[in-house]
């Protein structure tokens, strides 16, 4: 998994980080398996581009260094983004998480920007936190 050297021991980490990534994080269950990643722009992408979001998070949470960005573009749409980890740590159960920044360019050329947290779930698939 990507570069750990900023790992810290706490789960009230995890809260303060997602207060201070922005209004889009919110603190929800990691165990929710239908709760996707990109919620704050679900309803504007199309299910292709919503899935290559999703895909493209999942990987970058997951194989990324943190600071490095992972860009993706849908050539039929035309909706074309990119996710960058910020930050990593280990909470006190031994759970990973991640803050990271997404934006996402629609054809239109209207960006959506938004900050978030995710855990990495047992099944290593990574959930809003």
């Amino acid at each position: 998994m990507g570069n750990y050297g900023n790992l810290l021991p706490a789960r009230v980490v995890l809260a303060a980080a997602c207060l201070a990534a922005a209004p889009a994080c919110t603190m929800v269950s990691t165990q929710d398996q239908s709760e996707p990643l990109v919620p704050s722009v679900s309803t504007t992408l199309e299910t292709t581009d919503r899935s290559m979001a999703n895909e493209k998070l999942q990987l970058a949470l997951e194989k990324s260094l943190s600071g490095e960005a992972t860009r993706w573009q849908n050539p039929i749409s035309g909706v074309k983004g990119s996710v960058t980890p910020l930050k990593t740590w280990k909470t006190t159960e031994g759970t990973y998480c991640r803050s990271y920044s997404e934006k996402i360019t629609l054809s239109s050329g209207k960006s959506l920007n938004r900050e978030g947290v995710a855990c990495r779930a047992e099944n290593a698939v990574w959930k809003s936190a």
